[in-house]
């Protein structure tokens, strides 16, 4: 940024008192004016207190019972088991997070977890887990249009049917014969034993 000689002129009287600024001074200083990169803010620091996790219990407690295999788990077992989760997500992230440190971004991807599983003997089990490239979601059907295709659907058969009591067409007669059984009516059939 130039500073122009003829407006701000070279022996700017100094201001006293509090708010008031040499102009001249700031014009020259350019790292005084304020910088539009933001700056790294360092995550917040998350520490457990003793005795406690910071995965809910009850959800781990849980997540055991449903292995039929297990009958009973002590207290102090499923404290470890959270400890130990938390250990393994801890180092999981942070080797993901050096790869994409590594590309000079803030964010992770999902390629850094993956490249994570497959370069680092310590999280070579979740291969099966985690596959390499990200599953494509199924392609998306386009609605057929009925005037094309010329056929109904079951659905639009259903409905084009015409219904009973609409006047257009009659609802078989169902006759009941001595025996109990139904039938349908044929119209060689007198009318006497007919329902509606």
């Amino acid at each position: 940024m130039e500073v122009d000689p003829q407006i701000i002129p070279t022996a700017v009287p100094e201001a006293s008192g509090p708010g008031t600024f040499n102009l001249a001074t700031v014009a020259a200083e350019p790292e005084a004016l304020p910088k539009k990169k933001r700056d790294k803010r360092e995550p917040a620091k998350v520490e457990r207190p003793p005795g406690k996790t910071l995965l809910p219990i009850s959800k781990v407690q849980h997540i055991i019972k449903a292995d039929k295999d297990i009958a009973i788990v002590a207290k102090e077992a499923t404290f470890l088991i959270c400890c130990a989760a938390e250990e393994f997500i801890k180092r999981f992230g942070e080797a993901a997070m050096a790869l994409a440190e590594r590309d000079k971004r803030s964010t992770l991807q999902y390629k850094d977890i993956a490249t994570v599983v497959r370069k680092a003997d310590e999280f070579l089990f979740l291969e099966e887990i985690i596959p390499w490239t990200v599953p494509e979601a199924a392609p998306k059907r386009k609605v057929k249009d009925s005037n094309i295709t010329g056929s109904l659907g079951p659905l639009d058969q259903f409905m084009a049917k015409p219904r009973a009591g609409s006047g257009t067409e009659e609802a078989p007669r169902i006759i009941i014969n001595e025996d109990g059984t139904m039938q349908t009516a044929d119209s060689e059939m007198p009318d006497d034993f007919a329902l509606m």
